[in-house]
C-alpha cells in the first residue's frame, strides 16, 4: 500500500472562469438551403439529425440493427454520461425519415456494412477510409453552408434547431425533454433558454404592457443649459 501524500496536492488549482457564448442556431430556412445542396447519403444524414434531434456521435455510431422499420423506431447510443458508458434510447421514426432510411438501405453502395453512414468520398485523403464509419467530418457542414450562402452552423446546431422548432410549435418541455433524451427537465429548460424562451418572454411582456388599454405619450425632453452671463 502506498503511503498517503504528506500534504495537499500542489498541482490542484482553482478552475479558471469560463465565458460561454450562446450556440448559434440556424433559421429553419437556412437548414433547408443546406439540405438542398446535398444528395444521397448526405441528404439522408441531415434529415436523420433533424428528425431525431441526434448528436453527431450518435449518428456516426448508428447501425442498421438500430433501425427498426417494423416498429418505426431508431435506437440511439450516447456516451454523454458521467462514467462514459453507452446508454441506449429508442426514438420514434417519422414517416419521412423511414422513407429516406429505407431508400438508403436499398441503394447503399457497401451492402455488407453494419453502419448506416459510411465514408464514401473517393478522394486521396479519404480513399483509405472508404466504406468505414465516420470518425469526424471537419469541413462537411462548413462547405455546405458556404455553398448555400448561409451563416455557418454545425451538427449540434441542427439538434438545437429541432428543439426550438418544437418549442415554437407549442410542444411542452416534457415532450421536448423526451425527444432530446435529457435526464432532467431543468437541462431541457436551460437548453431552450436561448432558443425560444426569449420570444415567449417578449410576448408575455407585450401582453402585460397592453393590459392598461392605452399607449403612454412622452413629450420630447429639452435639456435646459445654463448660459453664463456676459455682464461683469
Amino acid at each position: 500500500m502506498k503511503p498517503p501524500l504528506p500534504g495537499p496536492n500542489p498541482c490542484l488549482v482553482d478552475r479558471m472562469p469560463e465565458v460561454r457564448e450562446p450556440r448559434y442556431v440556424p433559421p429553419e430556412e437556412d437548414f433547408w438551403k443546406v439540405y438542398d445542396q446535398t444528395e444521397g447519403q448526405n441528404k439522408v444524414m441531415l434529415l436523420t439529425l433533424l428528425h431525431l434531434a441526434a448528436r453527431k456521435g450518435e449518428i456516426f455510431r448508428l447501425l442498421w440493427s438500430d433501425v427498426d422499420f417494423g416498429n418505426n423506431a431508431v435506437r440511439l447510443t450516447t456516451r454523454k454520461r458521467a462514467d462514459g458508458s453507452l446508454e441506449y434510447n429508442w426514438v420514434p421514426m417519422t414517416k419521412e425519415l423511414r422513407r429516406a432510411l429505407l431508400w438508403w438501405w436499398e441503394n447503399r453502395p457497401v451492402k455488407g456494412a453494419t453502419n448506416v453512414f459510411l465514408c464514401l468520398d473517393d478522394t486521396e485523403f479519404c480513399r483509405e477510409y472508404y466504406g468505414k464509419p465516420f470518425l469526424k467530418r471537419l469541413q462537411f457542414m462548413r462547405r455546405l453552408c458556404d455553398r448555400a450562402g448561409v451563416k455557418r452552423f454545425g451538427f449540434h446546431g441542427i439538434r438545437h434547431l429541432t428543439a426550438t422548432t418544437l418549442y415554437k410549435l407549442g410542444y411542452e418541455v416534457a415532450t421536448i425533454q423526451t425527444i432530446l433524451r435529457h435526464k432532467s427537465p431543468s437541462t431541457t429548460e436551460r437548453y431552450l433558454k436561448n432558443l425560444g424562451l426569449e420570444e415567449r418572454a417578449r410576448s408575455a411582456l407585450e401582453e402585460l404592457s397592453s393590459r392598461r388599454g392605452q399607449v403612454l405619450e412622452f413629450k420630447p425632453y429639452i435639456q435646459k443649459i445654463a448660459v453664463p452671463s456676459l455682464q461683469k
